[in-house]
């Protein structure tokens, strides 16, 4: 089978669907949203990388996808997660689906650890929860198995966090996902706190979640580690979704201009884009990435919608509409 149709295969086999979606927080006096009226499809057994800097609103996607929403959330639109609707406008509902279908790996493991325990009673108390009826036995195998299988030794089970360097814990956040056998792993910031040695590392442990039939999530600003472990890219600004499309596509031919600054940020040759004060640019109705956007003209003051060039690649731009 060609890898065009392997890839049409994978699209027709979605995990997480989301359709204008949009969900804030309230401040009080005021909504602060942190995405508006996104839309994406997650395929089955696939890399998803969600790219963008900081506040882009990645980071609240993820948290939506494993359930980790705080209670003054508010929400619109809906989400679903192997068809069952976790969010349907201001109802939540992750019955299932929280800590047993979609789990998250943290962007602080050592923070995310209880310093009181050691890693193996941290397995222990997580694999009772998840398995309920499991004996100590079974879950001391569970976890060997998951130790070892992120390259740990043994004795790791025996030691606190704070004893873990900034590689080891993340290594084990890896394997406390891996041990609880998800459908769904959200990776936020998997690489943020590692040198290149373990970023790599790291790299290759989370391809192995999808060469066991997983859907990996994965939440970075670094869109050349993207490119590299995932199979599809979604690039993010100010909540809303700029480009979507295959990674090797984006790389190597971004559409979007945003898309370019990021690659360009990541390779070192990124020189600041000159800002217009236009107030036509900060019209909440218009492209978010208006006023950094050197290809600006007078129908960005209208929201575009994604345009696809081909089954996999579009691009919310008025630009590449005008183009083709």
């Amino acid at each position: 089978m060609v890898k065009e149709e392997m890839e049409t295969m994978v699209l027709n086999n979605i995990a997480i669907r989301a359709r204008n979606l949009y969900i804030g927080y309230d401040e009080g006096e005021k909504i602060l949203w942190a995405l508006n009226g996104i839309d994406i499809d997650i395929p089955n057994n696939t890399a998803y990388c969600i790219v963008g800097e900081s506040g882009s609103g990645k980071t609240t996607f993820g948290n939506a996808v494993v359930g980790l929403l705080p209670p003054y959330v508010v929400t619109k639109g809906y989400l679903e997660i192997y068809n069952n609707r976790v969010i349907d406008n201001d109802r939540l509902n992750y019955s299932g689906i929280r800590g047993d279908i979609a789990v998250r790996i943290p962007q602080n493991p050592i923070a995310s650890l209880n310093p009181y325990l050691k890693i193996e009673s941290i397995f222990l108390d997580i694999l009772k929860h998840h398995f309920k009826s499991i004996s100590r036995k079974k879950a001391f195998e569970i976890a060997l198995e998951a130790i070892r299988s992120v390259g740990l030794s043994d004795d790791v089970l025996n030691k606190y966090p704070h004893q873990l360097s900034g590689g080891m814990s993340q290594r084990v956040a890896i394997a406390l996902a891996i041990a609880i056998n998800p459908e769904i792993i959200v990776a936020d910031e998997p690489t943020s706190n590692l040198d290149a040695y373990l970023k790599g590392a790291v790299l290759n442990l989370l391809k192995s979640i999808i060469s066991k039939g997983k859907t990996l999530i994965v939440i970075t600003h670094d869109i050349l580690f993207a490119s590299a472990l995932c199979n599809f890219i979604a690039v993010m600004f100010m909540g809303s979704i700029l480009e979507i499309g295959r990674a090797v596509d984006i790389l190597t031919n971004p559409l979007h201009p945003y898309t370019k600054e990021l690659i360009d940020a990541a390779n070192l040759s990124y020189t600041n884009f000159k800002h217009f004060d236009n107030e036509l640019r900060n019209n909440s109705k218009g492209c978010v990435y208006a006023s950094r956007c050197p290809y600006y003209f007078d129908k960005c003051i209208e929201k575009p919608k994604m345009y696809y060039i081909n089954q996999y690649n579009g691009a919310a731009c008025w630009r590449i509409q005008k183009s083709l």
